[in-house]
């Protein structure tokens, strides 16, 4: 799911900075960039926004009180120069705040409280229970000069290649720099299982297992299990 974006500032460099950084993430859309809050209240008017990136300190009207202002809000985090707007951001709701110049680090681990709390607005309610400690159900990947944002439900298989890793999924292919290792220590508690030491498996795709390989759902290749992970797959499938 794309998750709209809108950037409010009336300074070019910042709003280039963070047309730039949106930019390196797939699921991000900007539709639109102002320097004036008052151009970009039609489209705010007509719901089309997820998030709005709203500096405080402008001349027509400062953000906060055009957040104020707004009776439907998007998630909104601030940009500004200015910290001491912190505590008078966070009582409004507001989601983050970057204090400028941020790096694409901060920016990034924004974004990643942009996806929590989505996720939040999309769950059906339901009584917490002990179990429920990891409610996470996405993971970042870094590739083509982006980050993706990439379900857990919608990654097929990952094949690793010297210290390159490919992620299939239903409707794309993603080639990232990383570790299969690394990668299957961070999945294990998500699904995933790793069945060869070339490639890692999302277990509910799998449709059929015999022998040394494995059929997944939407995948016309066979996957293979290797020796040493042929035991544990069979404990994992068999008795699952």
């Amino acid at each position: 799911m794309k998750v709209r974006c809108i950037i409010l500032d009336d300074e070019f460099p910042a709003r280039e900075l963070l047309k730039d950084y949106i930019s390196k993430f797939a699921h991000l859309e900007l539709v639109g960039s102002f320097k004036s809050p008052l151009e970009a209240l039609p489209l705010l008017q007509e719901n089309k926004v997820d998030l709005m990136f709203l500096d405080i300190q402008m001349p027509d009207i400062t953000g906060i009180d055009f957040l104020k202002s707004l009776t439907k809000k998007p998630l909104v985090v601030f940009t500004t120069a200015y910290s001491e707007y912190a505590i008078e951001g966070y009582a409004l709701d507001v989601l983050d705040y970057l204090v400028k110049p941020f790096p694409l680090e901060r920016f990034m681990h924004t974004i990643n409280k942009v996806g929590d709390r989505m996720n939040h607005r999309n769950e059906t309610p339901a009584p917490a229970t002990a179990a429920q400690v990891d409610v996470k159900d996405y993971m970042m990947v870094k590739a083509d000069h982006k980050i993706y944002r990439l379900k857990f439900k919608d990654i097929l298989f990952i094949e690793g290649l010297r210290e390159y890793v490919t992620f299939y999924c239903e409707n794309e292919k993603i080639v990232s720099l990383e570790s299969l290792r690394k990668l299957e220590q961070e999945l294990e508690n998500h699904g995933f299982m790793r069945v060869h030491k070339s490639y890692i498996v999302n277990v509910e795709k799998i449709s059929a297992f015999y022998g040394n390989q494995l059929k997944l759902d939407h995948v016309t290749k066979y996957i293979p299990i290797g020796k040493s992970y042929k035991e544990v797959v069979n404990k994992r499938l068999v008795n699952s």
